[in-house]
């Protein structure tokens, strides 16, 4: 079967306003904190973490990935506030 190639033809306004947004889109990203790109990341985790991290997202109304991110912020980043810090107390059942 003979493959069909569209030749190029001249750009249109829709074309130029899509590389418009993503010219602000990347420089908006390239410009922001670290804090505030979000990656995806596959990987694994044990299973009672994730049925522990669903468990305190049903309960405080938060997402878990919101949840994961704050602890593994806290472990590795060291950036914990008291709040935080009573919060992984409770969710780990100490007092």
């Amino acid at each position: 079967m003979k493959k069909h190639s569209r030749k190029p033809g001249p750009r249109t306004s829709v074309d130029e306003e899509f590389d418009k947004k993503l010219d602000r889109e990347l420089d908006r990203a390239l410009n922001a904190p670290k804090k505030d790109i979000k990656i995806r990341v596959n990987t694994f985790i044990d299973l009672d973490i994730y049925d522990a991290l669903h468990e305190e997202a049903d309960r405080t109304g938060q997402k878990y990935q919101t949840l994961l991110n704050k602890y593994l912020r806290a472990a590795v980043l060291k950036e914990v506030s008291e709040a935080d810090i009573k919060a992984i107390k409770i969710a780990l059942g100490a007092r």
